[in-house]
């Protein structure tokens, strides 16, 4: 389902709007660079490093940056006499009327409010043990499970929008740019891709078979 749904939101959000510059008939051969198979090693190995030391770069400065706009986030939450307050929370409340358009029973919206929030800010492993850890207190029906299941499952956070910058311009340096000022909209196409998918699964599964 995430694959019809990728191209669904690419084209709402990336629309063509002229004909494409890559066609059958202008692609141009790629030149032999190397005259060996060790020569080939040798030079993916040397490439493998550096794509592999820009992802770690990009990943650190995303999540740094994230970090530092939690502790902002929490230090005027302390002044305000709410210690509690962080990004995670905020988004965590952002997401319940979403939670709820998903499906979700109103009574556990806030729950999985609150791990698309965790998903969205950290990544969707944390949200994965939270949901757990929620499952094993009895928080979560098998309906809100299921949804909270799709919902989570995606690549979408600052994180991987460094990994994904870091990754294809280490091999289109020229393209950076362009990754710079698409990389917001394909956060929320992903986003919206997890939400999509949680709908109709939702939709799919029996209603009996919630238990």
């Amino acid at each position: 389902m995430s694959a019809p749904a990728a191209i669904c939101y690419s084209k709402l959000l990336l629309p063509e709007t002229r004909r494409s510059l890559t066609s059958i008939d202008n692609i141009q051969p790629v030149e032999k660079q190397d005259q060996s198979a060790l020569s080939a090693a040798t030079r993916g190995a040397t490439n493998g490093i550096a794509l592999i030391l820009n992802i770690i770069a990009n990943l650190v400065a995303f999540v740094s940056f994230i970090a530092f706009l939690n502790g902002v986030v929490g230090y005027c939450g302390g002044m305000l006499g709410r210690p509690d307050l962080d990004l995670e929370w905020i988004f965590g409340k952002i997401f319940i009327p979403l939670s709820w358009l998903m499906g979700v029973p109103w009574e556990e919206c806030e729950h999985v409010g609150t791990l698309i929030g965790l998903k969205t800010i950290v990544n969707e492993f944390v949200a994965y043990q939270r949901m757990g850890q929620m499952k094993k207190d009895g928080l979560l029906s098998p309906r809100a499970e299921l949804i909270a299941t799709y919902s989570l499952c995606g690549f979408t956070n600052p994180a991987s929008a460094g990994i994904m910058i870091g990754a294809i311009a280490s091999m289109a340096p020229n393209q950076r740019e362009t990754l710079s000022s698409i990389a917001v909209r394909a956060f929320f196409a992903g986003c919206g891709i997890c939400f999509m998918t949680a709908c109709i699964a939702a939709l799919l599964m029996p209603e009996g078979s919630f238990g």
